[in-house]
């Protein structure tokens, strides 16, 4: 492998898939995709016990352990099985969980059994898109359960996860950005992948420039910027209030997300990465992201 995660990603698995509809995800039974496969990435289904087997006799491969949910029948109570099996068996690696809005009570208990960061799959930055892309949930109902987990796991350590490039204008991404962090809850920035067999397989992905811009903002933000700060809108373009080297904001363009979360290529391919799973790999294309970045200043 050209990078290798340092993340053991895991995601609840059924024959049938997820019972959301998300229109951009190969799991939705909505989307007629292999469902063993979340993106780019191929997850094949494997005994939990194997998993374990595998991650104790090579100690010191990943920094963290991330467990994903999907919407089946009493998903809550495997998740939390799943945590706890998993903390039984001697793995001290930091565990995450990312998941779609689930009750108070089993949100407190993955916390009593050592999670130390939350993920919620926010994805849409609009909630015109949102009601379009992510049936059957609510806009409002995400956001009152993000309140919630940054409660239980405290400022910081919740992580909203956002697709640019369904649709949303600029302003409208950064704002809902500025909102996340105004509340406690960081982003985890993902490009949107087109996915064959999903209803969006035709959607385009984001322009590479303008994810680079997105990248931008949400790094500025979490270092303690507003957008009123940094951003510059003139006749309906927005543009960066201030013109940077690369050097200088070159850590924008990593992965996003938990510590130690790279996840390569989940939406890109080696040829065009839009986040850089590796410091490796992002120095060695450093003159590309400059080309990238003079578009955007200009």
């Amino acid at each position: 492998m050209l990078v290798k995660p340092t993340t053991a990603y895991l995601v609840q698995y059924s024959p049938l898939g997820c019972f959301a509809e998300c229109l951009f995800c190969p799991q939705s039974t909505k989307s007629n995709s292999r469902k063993e496969y979340v993106s780019r990435i191929p997850w094949p289904a494997v005994e939990l016990s194997l998993i374990i087997q595998k991650l104790l006799e090579r100690e010191g491969e990943f920094e963290r352990v991330c467990v994903q949910s999907i919407l089946k029948s009493n998903f809550q109570k495997e998740m939390l099985e799943i945590v706890k099996t998993i903390r039984k068996s001697g793995i001290d690696l930091p565990i995450s969980v990312a998941s779609t809005p689930i009750s108070s009570e089993v949100l407190k208990a993955l916390k009593k059994e050592g999670v130390d960061k939350f993920g919620v799959g926010l994805d849409v930055a609009s909630e015109e898109l949102f009601n379009r892309f992510k049936k059957p949930f609510k806009w409002q109902n995400f956001w009152n359960f993000l309140r919630k987990a940054v409660s239980v796991f405290g400022k910081g350590n919740v992580h909203a996860h956002l697709i640019f490039g369904l649709g949303e204008s600029e302003l409208e991404f950064y704002r809902t950005m500025q909102r996340l962090y105004d509340l406690g809850v960081r982003v985890a920035l993902f490009a949107f992948t087109p996915v064959s067999g999903t209803p969006l397989e035709n959607l385009p992905k984001p322009q590479i420039e303008r994810y680079r811009k997105a990248q931008i903002v949400r790094y500025l933000i979490e270092e303690g910027f507003r957008i009123e700060e940094i951003l510059t809108e003139s006749e309906g373009t927005i543009t960066l209030s201030k013109k940077f080297e690369v050097e200088e904001i070159q850590d924008a363009f990593l992965t996003s997300g938990c510590p130690g979360c790279n996840r390569p290529f989940y939406n890109e391919s080696p040829s065009e990465i839009y986040n850089y799973p590796s410091r490796e790999i992002l120095l060695r294309e450093i003159d590309k992201i400059r080309e990238q970045l003079a578009v955007i200043f200009r």
